[in-house]
């Protein structure tokens, strides 16, 4: 193939030395923020496949199921590190819009119906935890039925703005004691219908925390045409890596999604290897995404053995489109024939160029992401 070509032209391999260094901070750390409509959040949760119904990701939020008391929701988005750089503190949902509240309304009705059998408005599945919560003049209910936004503090540190939501006669910040510790409600929730309401720490609820990644993986086992389409309808693409740190933050959301490589499969069992949006169809040896944007290497990137070698043999049809390893090798596939799980890229991310010359590496650690 001429791409082929031109990378032993001109091109270095993994089999060069690599230095692999740590970055504070990056361009596609920047995560801008645009409104999700019901139906691209629906086919976003389709992408979770029926194996992870337990989290839900846009390319704004990442929403948990499980039912956890605001400090222990705190702590899990707060160690929730992929995407987010190596010092990069992850944080509860701040929710400064009507199109970012609508958005995590709509996660929670996705997750959990609204008013089903035998619940009523004030059960734990019926609300949403978020990172706002009142840090000053908390004196209890007499004092405090007016909403001062400069007594109030998002995950982020900020101060709210003058958006939102609260119920009638809410916040009312009433007071308890349990267990002979004093508890305030001081912590926000949102529910199915966006409405705020402040309630004690101790209460479990569901939890959104803010994402800052490129990329949302799609756990179904489909052709690459299919996986461009599920993409297409949540609002996203299918995938592109355009430097090292592209293939960095996605061997990451494999390790902290897919978990470990198991080392008894063979090489190319399908559960290795994942669905990008690079191919060559339109013209063979000519590879670009599917924005139209041509493909460029980059140093550090790595194709398995003679690849992409377009492998007609093996077929009635080439080798005409691009697939990933979870350890991040390369290689050309069948677009009808194979069926891998894919990673679909957020709109915001498929234009940014975040090439420094180096590698990044972050912190893992297992034990964090018991979600």
């Amino acid at each position: 193939k001429q791409w082929y070509q031109r990378r032993v032209r001109g091109f270095p391999t993994m089999a060069s030395p690599v230095l692999v260094l740590l970055v504070a901070a990056l361009p596609f750390l920047v995560v801008v923020h645009a409104a999700v409509n019901v139906t691209q959040i629906r086919a976003l949760k389709t992408l979770s496949g029926e194996n992870n119904a337990n989290v839900f990701m846009t390319c704004n939020l990442i929403f948990f199921k499980n039912l956890v008391d605001y400090d222990m929701a705190e702590n899990k988005c707060r160690d929730f590190k992929y995407g987010m750089g190596y010092t990069y503190t992850g944080t509860l949902a701040t929710v400064n819009d009507e199109e970012k509240n609508t958005e995590i309304k709509t996660l929670l009705n996705l997750a959990y119906e609204k008013n089903s059998v035998g619940k009523n408005k004030w059960n734990a599945d019926q609300w949403v935890w978020t990172g706002l919560r009142k840090t000053k003049n908390n004196y209890g209910f007499s004092y405090t039925k007016v909403y001062n936004t400069s007594d109030w503090e998002w995950a982020t540190g900020e101060n709210p703005i003058d958006f939102h939501k609260w119920m009638n006669n809410m916040p009312d910040q009433r007071k308890l004691t349990k267990h002979g510790v004093v508890y305030y409600q001081n912590q926000m929730r949102i529910n199915h219908d966006g409405v705020w309401d402040d309630t004690f720490t101790y209460k479990e609820h569901p939890y959104a925390c803010d994402y800052k990644g490129k990329y949302i993986l799609g756990l179904n086992y489909v052709t690459w045409h299919h996986a461009k389409r599920e993409c297409n309808n949540a609002g996203l693409i299918l995938g592109k890596v355009l430097d090292g740190n592209d293939l960095n933050e996605l061997k990451r959301l494999f390790h902290v999604f897919l978990g470990a490589v198991n080392e008894t499969h063979a090489k190319f069992y399908k559960e290795n290897w994942l669905w990008l949006g690079g191919n060559d169809m339109d013209s063979e040896g000519d590879w670009h995404w599917t924005d139209g944007e041509p493909m460029n290497e980059f140093y550090g990137m790595e194709w398995t053995r003679y690849m992409p070698d377009n492998a007609e043999y093996i077929g009635t049809v080439g080798q005409n489109v691009l697939s990933i390893a979870r350890w991040g090798q390369f290689d050309d596939s069948f677009d009808h024939t194979r069926k891998r799980r894919f990673v679909c890229m957020c709109p915001q991310s498929a234009s940014e160029d975040t090439s420094t010359g180096m590698g990044i590496s972050a912190v893992y650690n297992s034990t964090l992401y018991n979600y």
